[in-house]
C-alpha cells in the first residue's frame, strides 16, 4: 500500500493536471454546477481558541449558513450554531463563529447550507486549544510564498497534511501571486489554491492564520500608496478566518492570538508601509504609529513564556531593500523597546525570500525565514547572522516548544517538500533569549553559497 502522503500528492497532482494543464496554462477553476447550492471549497479551521472556533466556508451560491457540533463522532446530541446569509458580495463566503467550546476538547462538526447538510461522513474535527496560559507542548508550522501557479503547494500542503502533527499553520504572505488589487483575480487566485486535495484535508481539522506580503497584497514591493488596498483588504477578510483584522481605527489585517503559553503577534508589513525607497527621515515607517503602538502595547501585557512575531519581510540586517532594512529606525524602535522591558523571549518569523534560512539577529533574537510553499526557489550568500540555510525546493518550518519543561524546550524543524525533514535543532534557553551563542550550520563547501555564484536577490 503506498504511503498516505503519496497517495495525497499522487491525487493533487493528478487533479491539477486534468484542471489546469501544462504550467504555462492559466489558473482554472471549475465552475460551480447546476442544481441546489453545494461548497465548493472544503470547510477551512481559522482561529481555534479554547472557548471558540471559527469555520470558514465557500459555497456555490448563495444560502443561508449554519454549522452542528458535537464531542461524539455520530455527531449525538449535536449542538447546531447559526452563521450569517452567504451572499455574491462575498463570493459566497462565509464564517460561523462556534462559541462556548470546552478547552483540550474533540469537537466533531458538519456544515449546512439551508438547513441541509453540505458533508458526509466520517465527519471532520478539530481540537480546542489549551486555556490562555497554560503551559505544556505546542507545534506550529509557518511558511510563504505559495507560488504563482495554483498547483505548484499542492505536493507541500500534501506532505503538512500526511507528514507532521501540528497544531496550527502560519501563513507569512504571498499566498498567491495575483499581483493586482482587482477582487475577482484575488479571488480566483484564493480558490485556485486551496482547491488541492492536501489543502483541503489539512485545513479542515487544523487552524489556519495569515497576513499578507506584497503578492497577494499589490503589485511587487507594493506599499501604502497602492491604489485600490482597500479592496485587497476587503478579499484577503472574505478568504480567512483570523481572530482579528487591525483595530477600529486603524485597517490592516495584523491581530494577535494566543495558544497556551505562547503568545503571536501578526503584523501587516504593508497596509501602512512607506515606499522602500524614500528617505530613512525619522517619519518612514513599515507598521504606521497605531500599528506599532499596538504593538508594544500588546508586547508589554503580554505574560507568556514565549512571544512570537511574524510578518512578511526578513528582520536580519543583511537582507534585500524590501524588508525591515529598508526600516531601520523602526526595526530600532521595536529592539529599543524589548530591551528597555526586558523582554528577551522573542522569536521571530518572516517569509518572502524563496529559500529557508535560520538567524541570530544582533545576537539576541531567532528569527526564521520559511519558504517557499510553491515558488521557484532563490539563492542566497552567507551572512554573518546566518546560523542554517537550506535552497534547492520547496519548505516549510516547524517549531516544537515545551513551555511545560525546565527550563522551556524550543526547537526547529526544516521540511523540504518530498523529502522531509532536512533538519532539527534544538536551543538552549540562552540561546533562545539572547544569552548564549549559535554556532552556524551551513554548508560552506556547496557553491551554492559562494558570494560570487549567489547575489542576494528577491524574486
Amino acid at each position: 500500500m503506498f504511503p498516505r502522503f503519496l497517495v495525497l500528492a499522487l491525487l493533487a497532482s493528478a487533479a491539477l493536471a486534468d484542471d489546469y494543464g501544462s504550467s504555462t496554462a492559466s489558473p482554472v477553476v471549475p465552475p460551480p454546477q447546476p442544481g441546489p447550492v453545494y461548497l465548493q471549497l472544503a470547510p477551512m479551521l481559522g482561529h481555534v481558541g479554547p472557548t471558540e472556533a471559527r469555520i470558514w466556508v465557500k459555497a456555490t451560491g448563495a444560502a443561508k449558513l449554519a454549522v452542528r457540533v458535537s464531542e461524539r463522532a455520530d455527531m449525538d446530541g449535536a449542538r447546531e450554531i447559526a452563521g450569517p446569509e452567504i451572499k455574491a458580495a462575498s463570493d459566497f463566503t462565509g464564517v460561523v463563529v462556534v462559541p462556548e467550546l470546552k478547552a483540550r476538547t474533540t469537537y466533531f462538526y458538519t456544515v449546512l447550507l439551508d438547513g441541509q447538510p453540505a458533508l458526509a461522513r466520517p465527519w471532520p474535527s478539530f481540537t480546542t486549544a489549551p486555556a490562555d496560559g497554560a503551559k505544556g507542548r505546542l507545534r506550529f508550522a509557518f511558511g510563504s510564498c505559495a507560488g504563482k501557479e495554483p498547483w505548484l503547494d499542492a505536493a507541500t500542503w500534501a506532505d503538512l497534511e500526511a507528514r507532521t502533527s501540528v497544531d496550527l499553520v502560519l501563513q507569512l504572505g504571498d499566498n498567491h501571486y495575483a499581483n493586482t488589487t482587482d477582487p475577482a483575480k484575488q479571488r480566483a487566485a484564493f480558490i485556485a489554491h486551496r482547491s488541492h486535495a492536501g489543502f483541503r484535508a489539512l485545513f479542515q481539522h487544523t487552524p489556519l492564520y495569515a497576513v499578507w506580503d506584497d503578492h497577494d497584497f499589490g503589485v511587487n514591493d507594493s506599499d501604502g500608496t497602492q491604489k485600490g488596498k482597500e479592496d485587497s483588504l476587503r478579499t484577503f477578510s472574505e478568504f480567512f478566518a483570523n481572530p482579528a483584522a487591525g483595530e477600529p481605527d486603524n485597517s490592516g489585517v495584523y491581530f494577535k492570538f494566543s495558544r497556551g503559553d505562547v503568545d503571536f503577534f501578526l503584523l501587516d508589513d504593508r497596509y501602512h508601509r512607506s515606499p522602500d525607497k524614500v528617505p530613512d527621515d525619522g517619519t518612514k515607517t513599515q507598521l504606521g504609529a497605531k500599528q506599532l503602538a499596538w504593538l508594544k502595547r500588546e508586547l508589554l501585557a503580554s505574560k507568556a513564556t514565549l512571544r512570537v512575531i511574524a510578518c512578511g519581510g526578513e528582520w536580519q540586517g543583511d537582507s534585500v531593500a524590501d524588508s525591515w532594512k529598508s526600516y531601520a529606525r523602526e526595526e530600532q524602535e521595536i529592539f529599543d523597546f524589548l530591551a528597555e522591558h526586558g523582554i528577551k523571549n522573542v522569536l521571530l518569523l518572516s517569509g518572502d525570500r524563496h529559500f529557508t534560512a535560520a538567524y541570530h539577529v544582533r545576537g539576541r533574537f531567532i528569527e526564521v525565514t520559511s519558504g517557499p510553499l510553491g515558488s521557484p526557489g532563490a539563492k542566497s550568500r552567507p551572512s554573518p547572522e546566518m546560523f542554517a540555510y537550506h535552497d534547492g525546493g520547496r519548505f516549510f518550518s516547524i517549531y516544537d516548544i515545551d513551555t511545560a519543561a525546565t527550563p522551556p524546550a524550543v526547537a526547529l524543524e526544516i521540511w523540504q517538500t518530498s523529502i522531509g525533514l532536512v533538519e532539527k535543532r534544538a536551543f538552549t534557553w540562552e540561546q533562545v533569549t539572547g544569552g548564549a551563542k549559535i554556532e552556524p550550520r551551513l554548508p560552506g563547501s556547496s557553491t551554492s553559497h559562494t558570494e560570487s555564484q549567489q547575489p542576494k536577490t528577491k524574486p
